[in-house]
């Protein structure tokens, strides 16, 4: 399952031919390309798919013709068009709704079918996530633990004496630049020690040595700032703490229970360690099987145990103390009164709807209310976009809205129960 370690791994053919490299396999228009082909640019692992497939019932309904607001970089509204039109505007690669559980409309670029794998960026770390709760749930890892007492490398660095719980909600002390697009950025940096970009020599050349080199620059416990590394920690621990590295994790904890239809690949450094923070390739179908597990409260549809039973509910009410700490960032986030918690954005302060978000436009949207949840995988030009952000997370509450109209037009049973 785990694959062996490998020191490089060589472009494919293909890759060579269309002029991909190390260095510019994320950058337009390349990416268009290679997020669909991650495994012939970079090392990988494979996560097997699951013995017992959970089946999806598709009913398809018109939802690409319902008007959308659209919006500038501000979060200003600026027109309307067809749901459609949002998706070709924001590069969509895959675009998927289920409610009840039902697919109420899937649509893909041409690039790609229900059987393509697309790289899942950041939406990985709320995988990493549910594994992290799910060994807490069996009693395998405290979250109130210093990370320094699991992984004693650890020690004497910047994670040391934070807590798991503190980088499970981003709120370590560790000092971690996340500005995309400066080549001096620790995020860039930890993409040279993990081999998605040229190894420098002047940064540690495996992810665990690249960790041990960042300090602490605030106490541990306070405000939220949005960073890489703190996934990547908590990775590390889960390891540490299991005696089993990351992949089989989660096929174990996630994949396998959940009834994950395809295989996934995780990306894996010079060491064989498995990149945490937005390393996975996984199917639309198969990401939107995990969003509608967790808005089922860790069960899968069929009833099977995924997940703990309290981590949706322990996502999406948090803390005060976890909004206030969101609302002090510096980190641009674009969601007033929403917070951070279980490696998942709860954008609304009415806490009832859950994003897992990934640069260059990966969002999972699960509403708990409207009983929907969302898939869209795309390939934008750039790391973030805030007018594509907006329009994406619009579509969906317009979706959610309609399709939450419909059911209860449909089901006056359902309007008595919701009243």
């Amino acid at each position: 399952m785990t694959g062996t370690p490998l020191a490089t791994h060589p472009l494919s053919p293909a890759a060579r031919e269309r002029g991909v490299t190390l260095d510019n396999w994320a950058e337009p228009a390349y990416n268009r390309w290679t997020f669909l082909h991650l495994d012939e640019i970079l090392a990988t692992t494979t996560i097997p798919a699951s013995s017992h497939p959970e089946p999806l019932t598709v009913d398809e309904q018109p939802l690409l013709d319902l008007t959308s607001p659209r919006y500038d970089a501000t979060g200003r509204i600026i027109g309307h068009t067809s749901i459609q039109e949002v998706l070709e505007d924001t590069f969509s690669d895959a675009f998927v709704v289920l409610h009840h559980g039902v697919v109420k409309t899937e649509s893909y670029a041409a690039s790609m079918t229900p059987q393509t794998r697309h790289l899942l960026m950041s939406v990985t770390k709320t995988v990493v996530g549910l594994v992290a709760v799910t060994l807490a749930d069996n009693g395998i890892l405290d979250i109130g633990a210093r990370i320094e007492e699991i992984v004693p490398e650890l020690a004497g660095c910047g994670f040391g004496s934070a807590t798991v719980r503190d980088v499970l909600d981003m709120r370590s002390g560790v000092r971690f630049n996340e500005t995309y697009h400066d080549p001096n950025a620790d995020v860039y940096l930890m993409e040279h020690a993990t081999h998605w970009r040229t190894p420098r020599p002047d940064v540690p050349g495996t992810l665990h040595e690249f960790l041990r080199t960042l300090p602490q620059e605030r106490p541990h416990g306070e405000e939220f700032h949005y960073r890489s590394s703190e996934t990547n920690a908590l990775a590390w621990v889960c390891e540490a703490a299991s005696g089993t590295d990351l992949a089989t994790q989660i096929h174990d904890h996630v994949w396998e229970p959940m009834g994950a239809a395809d295989d996934a690949t995780i990306t894996i450094d010079s060491a064989g360690t498995a990149v945490g923070d937005g390393g996975m390739s996984a199917t639309a179908r198969d990401v939107a099987r995990f969003a509608e597990m967790l808005r089922h409260s860790g069960i899968s549809p069929s009833g099977r145990k995924v997940g703990p039973s309290w981590f949706t509910a322990d996502t999406l009410l948090g803390t005060e103390d976890l909004r206030t700490a969101f609302a002090k960032t510096s980190s641009p986030t674009g969601m007033p009164g929403g917070h951070y918690r279980n490696q998942i954005w709860v954008p609304f302060a009415d806490r009832t709807t859950f994003l897992a978000l990934g640069i260059h436009g990966q969002m999972v949207y699960v509403n708990q209310r409207a009983a929907m949840t969302g898939v869209k995988l795309s390939t934008w030009p750039t790391a973030q976009n805030g007018a594509h952000f907006y329009d994406a997370l619009a579509a969906f509450e317009v979706i959610a809205d309609h399709l939450g109209r419909a059911y209860f037009a449909s089901h006056p049973p359902a309007i008595r129960r919701h009243r």
